[in-house]
């Protein structure tokens, strides 16, 4: 457990970019963890921890989500996760550590680019995300990526976009980590990680929003996404790595 100290910095610094941006946590902390744990480890606590440290969002989120989209995309993500709890199962710890920062590294791409190649306004739009969010959330903690690439096609509003996936993040992560924990993978190290990293974690977040809350930006991708791609990079190398070794 001692790894667990190795990595407070990265959830801190994960945690201003999920209160700051709305999303990113998940994806930065899992690379992270995933240096020291097999990756299994790594997404419970990482939702975990997500799930507690944005309960304090919650109530400004509440006044500002829309709420038919939420819906559905929460529909979508209950039918995703027992798909992507098959994965975590059957790809081994190895390999699915590659998968992982290279769907990042994808995933930040679409996210770059401008093609919007769908109907953002579609309720089989919403759905398809959900359900490829909640698959990516179980198996690997990389579901808020896709969320965001639909996010920034809609015509919602920043503060409307940030609050919906909030609401959405908490929602989907709260029932994957109820499969995982209800499935049996789950084992003391996640009680030990969360001793230690929730109160540093809810600091970090408040102190995201805070920020937001002076000065919002523009646009969340120009804050998130460089980081989510760095992360991405680092991990891929030092999987790639374990892979070949």
């Amino acid at each position: 457990m001692e790894h667990i100290w190795y990595v407070l910095p990265v959830v801190i610094f994960a945690g201003i970019v999920r209160g700051y941006s709305g999303f990113g946590f998940t994806v930065i902390a899992v690379v992270g963890l995933n240096f020291f744990f097999e990756p299994q480890q790594s997404v419970v606590i990482v939702l975990s921890l997500d799930v507690i440290c944005s309960l304090n969002l919650m109530k400004q989120a509440f006044e500002q989500a829309h709420y038919p989209t939420l819906k559905t995309l929460i529909i979508g993500s209950v039918l995703g996760i027992p798909v992507g709890y098959c994965f975590l199962l059957l790809i081994p710890p190895s390999i699915l550590k590659l998968l992982i920062c290279i769907a990042i590294l994808i995933l930040a791409g679409l996210l770059f680019s401008k093609s919007r190649p769908f109907n953002a306004d579609k309720t089989q739009t919403k759905l398809g995300f959900g359900v490829a969010s909640g698959a990516g959330t179980v198996s690997a903690s990389i579901g808020g990526p896709m969320i965001v690439y639909y996010m920034s096609s809609s015509n919602l509003s920043t503060v409307n976009q940030r609050a919906t996936m909030i609401l959405f993040f908490v929602a989907s992560e709260a029932l994957a980590v109820a499969t995982l924990i209800g499935s049996g993978l789950v084992d003391s190290t996640l009680s030990n990680a969360l001793l230690i990293l929730t109160l540093p974690t809810l600091i970090a977040v408040q102190y995201g929003q805070y920020l937001f809350n002076r000065k919002p930006p523009q646009s969340l991708k120009s804050f998130a996404l460089p980081v989510m791609v760095t992360v991405a990079l680092l991990g891929i190398g030092n999987s790639a790595m374990s892979v070949v070794a």
